[in-house]
């Protein structure tokens, strides 16, 4: 291959690399002033069974069509070409000039807290863009990010094993081929269920190893649950170590659900010796900061007192709701009105909806709690259905945001709670959702109200909530 021009215009100069779909070169393009360097991958699996050939010729397919899809991010390669020459395929890339992290990342060398989470942040943004084009990247690793020279910046590279969202079927009964790389691909994507925090859980493993400077196949885990032990190998706050073991939890439904949540989440560190507060000595200062207080405290103390106030006063009284058919009872409060419902959906039976009062005659959008009971066609999992549901909101609903995605109890078994929000007409809803799986049904109880007013009556829906009885 050295010497030859593909299509007249992209003369190979060097070997980079060779995997088990093909080899990767580096090129010159002759069309360019200055003959600048680009990316060229040949497509030649060493295989001879047809089926594993079809799935290598898919996933070189998918890289093209994902990086073309994906387009100009600053951090992602650009898709230069992608065609058929003498019966092989190619595929030409933007050239990124720089190192992979794996030559940072070597053994018994830790990073400082602070350069691990400015880390994170930089590929969690990359990762955000990605998963807004409903991909899973699947295989996240050292060798595939490169810090580029000229300017230091990481770029995310090797879309070879992407999964496409669009293909996952809502109930999770379609199984793709296990692509990763051991250490960073979660025990899901292994058994071929990769999901968006897939991706979360790898980027997590990255900085626990940059942390501690352990290879992740070298990390103990928990025999009872599986999750990684780590913090007794690194000098880490509380407070990243919880984001991270957040990350990579063996259950992925119990892991952040998307990069945006954990962003958040790093956003709110507040590093010791950054903390600016701890160094102020002026008494001018001081003083001014206690007016600050004293001033947000005369705004917000009235407010919260008429929240505690109509909380107080909501759950101080609560009436009964029972249905003998279904098997349901549950409390509210006696101001709520209720609707019951009883109407079928498919598989999906509209219980009861208790409605708040509205607080002004002009209110459109009126705080509710529903209760659905969902028909199985089959037996699954918590985890399973949890994300069936995680990817329902996702998919479906307009400008969908989950802030909160964790295990709980609901009428004393195991359930999962979520709290989302998104569009609805005019209207930015936010919602707590609450399900547990019995004899394949679903019980699941939802508190919405505008997220400007979600807060106002939250205790009240807690404590309706775990009110719930099921029979």
């Amino acid at each position: 291959m050295l010497g030859t021009t593909l299509r007249g215009r992209y003369k190979i100069v060097s070997k980079l690399g060779q995997g088990g779909f093909g080899e990767t070169y580096l090129a010159e393009d002759m069309d360019l002033p200055r003959n600048p360097d680009c990316v060229v991958k040949r497509f030649k699996p060493q295989l001879t069974n047809p089926h594993a050939l079809q799935q290598a010729m898919r996933l070189f397919d998918t890289e093209a069509d994902v990086l073309y899809r994906l387009g100009n991010h600053e951090q992602i390669p650009r898709l230069l070409a992608h065609f058929e020459e003498s019966q092989e395929f190619y595929l030409v890339q933007e050239y990124v000039q720089g190192n992979d992290l794996s030559t940072e990342l070597k053994a018994g060398q830790q990073w400082s807290e602070e350069k691990v989470i400015t880390f994170l942040q930089e590929i969690l943004k990359i990762l955000e863009f990605v998963h807004q084009q409903n991909v899973i990247h699947r295989d996240i690793k050292p060798a595939n990010l490169i810090r580029r020279t000229a300017d230091g910046k990481l770029f995310l590279i090797d879309f070879g094993a992407v999964k496409e969202i669009g293909t996952l079927m809502v109930n999770n009964q379609e199984r793709t081929v296990a692509v990763g790389t051991p250490g960073y691909m979660p025990s899901e994507q292994y058994h071929g269920q990769p999901q968006l925090c897939s991706d979360i859980y790898a980027v997590g493993i990255i900085g626990i190893q940059a942390l501690t400077g352990i290879s992740p196949l070298k990390l103990s885990k928990d025999p009872k649950t599986l999750d990684i032990i780590w913090r007794n190998q690194a000098a880490v706050s509380p407070q990243l170590a919880d984001i991270l073991d957040q990350m990579v939890k063996y259950h992925f439904a119990e892991r952040y659900q998307s990069a945006p949540i954990v962003l958040q989440a790093l956003a709110k560190l507040t590093i010791n010796h950054h903390n600016q507060w701890s160094k102020i000595k002026k008494p001018a200062l001081a003083l001014m900061v206690l007016a600050m207080i004293f001033s947000v405290a005369v705004l917000v103390v009235p407010r919260l007192q008429q929240i505690f106030s109509s909380t107080s006063q909501e759950s101080s009284s609560l009436k009964v709701y029972e249905d003998t058919v279904y098997g349901i009872k549950i409390k509210y409060p006696q101001t709520w009105s209720i609707q019951e419902i009883g109407q079928n959906n498919t598989n999906t039976t509209d219980i009861a909806k208790f409605l708040a009062p509205a607080k002004k005659v002009t209110q459109l959008y009126r705080s509710d709690i529903t209760i659905e009971i969902e028909n199985l066609k089959q037996t699954i999992s918590l985890d399973e259905y949890t994300s069936s549901k995680v990817n329902e909101i996702t998919q479906f609903l307009t400008d969908a945001k989950i802030d909160e995605s964790r295990l709980t109890q609901l009428a004393n078994h195991p359930a999962h709670e979520v709290v989302y929000s998104g569009k609805e007409d005019k209207y930015t809803v936010k919602r707590k959702a609450v399900w547990t799986l019995i004899n394949n049904k679903a019980y699941i109880i939802t508190y919405a109200a505008e997220e400007s007013q979600y807060d106002d009556l939250a205790k009240t829906a807690e404590q309706v909530i775990n009110s719930l009885e099921i029979h």
